[in-house]
């Protein structure tokens, strides 16, 4: 359980660092959306998640990961401003997916969670 929860951030990683280097192409990319589909099966799978569930993880997914792409390509020459606004962001996502998961489904969510560092999300986010 731990892995896919590393994995999905790792994703989401790697799809800001691409996201920074590619052109704005519309409101979402095919890199990110295929991003979107792989992290939101790897959650529905781990977290058990009915359709329901892996439509609206989806959606949310899909949100966020636009808003990062969004967020790196406008703010990727001020470091500092994107970190602030990089954990806004998360601190939304986080509050957003809540309000899908069940309190077992948050626990497993969370427990995964700590055993990634934040501060490695951002610092791979920054790298170029």
């Amino acid at each position: 359980m731990k892995k896919f929860l590393l994995f999905a951030f790792v994703s989401i990683l790697f799809v800001a660092n691409a996201s920074a280097q590619a052109t704005i192409g519309g409101p979402i990319n095919a890199r990110v959306e295929a991003a979107c589909t792989e992290i939101t099966r790897t959650m529905a799978r781990e977290l058990h998640l009915n359709e329901l569930g892996y439509i609206k993880l989806k959606e949310l997914n899909r949100g966020h990961l636009a808003k990062i792409d969004a967020l790196v390509q406008t703010y990727e020459a001020q470091d500092v401003k994107l970190k602030e606004e990089m954990e806004k962001l998360e601190l939304a996502y986080e509050e957003a997916l809540t309000t899908l998961l069940t309190p077992k489904q948050q626990e497993v969510y969370f427990d995964a969670k700590q055993e990634f560092d934040q501060a490695k999300f951002v610092a791979v986010v920054f790298k170029k």
